[in-house]
């Protein structure tokens, strides 16, 4: 009898554990205000990125519970997520969007409360260029604007588009891509398999500050990441009156990767392993 009461008591006292375990693991990730409780209060954290910029979020998932997480809005683009560590999101245009993360139970027999909200994130995203298009500027270029002609295999590059805002992603599913051909060109996009493709795209819209040579480099593998390098070199010009940017814009298929996601990133993948001590020579 009484090693019946012993076995109870310890069985209880492992079961009140483990709400203590959930709240070590996941409390990691909440903001300043929250409370450890079954609903916590969300305290939203505001980001700032710029075009282009990555941020990475380290994720509290284990053998419980794994963290799903949503983005509302067309600024903000999950390149890389592993719910059980970590989720990489890039600033892609200017705007603001919304990040929501959350913990998912693997099992809940009772179904209830099975997925929590944990965490927002409200990501404003600038442009890298200071440069406001001169008045008119948009209607003009939406009268003139040509229909890319690829210029090689699977690539465009043109100097006159209607993406007003700076653009820089990897479009790897075809919904995306119909969406920017009509956006940019007011045209169908051309077919495209992307279960073997993705397209990697800078615009540099109408706030630009210069006309430049937007030159994408071979991929290079960085953690869970193929990264397309590309960089802006500045040409020449001699100009009668102030520079107007067009929506110059540069497109390119690249083969994806079993297992990788796909980003664009301003700078070569030589001079990235360099700073990172990657490469021989650094």
């Amino acid at each position: 009898m009484r090693s019946f009461v012993y076995f109870t008591a310890v069985l209880m006292g492992s079961l009140f554990l483990v709400p203590e375990i959930f709240a070590s693991d996941w409390d990691s990730i909440l903001p300043p205000g929250s409370q450890q409780t079954e609903k916590p209060e969300i305290v939203p954290t505001q980001k700032v990125l710029t075009v282009g910029e990555t941020l990475v979020i380290p994720l509290p998932g284990n053998k419980s519970y794994s963290c799903p997480v949503e983005v509302a809005g067309d600024s903000v683009k999950i390149v890389a997520h592993d719910v059980l560590q970590s989720v990489t999101l890039q600033g892609v245009t200017s705007g603001t969007s919304t990040v929501r993360i959350y913990r998912e139970f693997w099992r809940d027999p009772d179904g209830y409360n099975s997925s929590q909200l944990i965490q927002v994130l409200e990501i404003a995203v600038r442009s890298g260029f200071r440069e406001s298009p001169l008045p008119g500027q948009r209607d003009e270029i939406a009268q003139t604007i040509p229909i890319p002609v690829s210029k090689g295999s699977m690539e465009w590059e043109g100097y006159l588009s209607r993406q007003g805002e700076e653009f820089v992603t990897a479009i790897t599913n075809g919904k995306e891509w119909n969406a920017l051909w009509q956006r940019a060109f007011g045209t169908p996009a051309p077919e495209l398999d992307f279960e073997k493709y993705g397209v990697a795209c800078v615009f540099l819209g109408f706030h630009a500050d210069w006309l430049y040579g937007i030159q994408l480099g071979e991929p290079c593998l960085e953690g869970d990441l193929q990264v397309i390098p590309y960089d802006l070199i500045e040409i020449i010009l001699e100009l009668q009156g102030p520079f107007r940017a067009s929506g110059q814009y540069h497109m390119k298929a690249y083969e994806k990767k079993k297992g990788y996601g796909m980003i664009v990133q301003q700078g070569s993948c030589k001079e990235k392993g360099r700073k990172r001590g990657l490469l021989p020579g650094s």
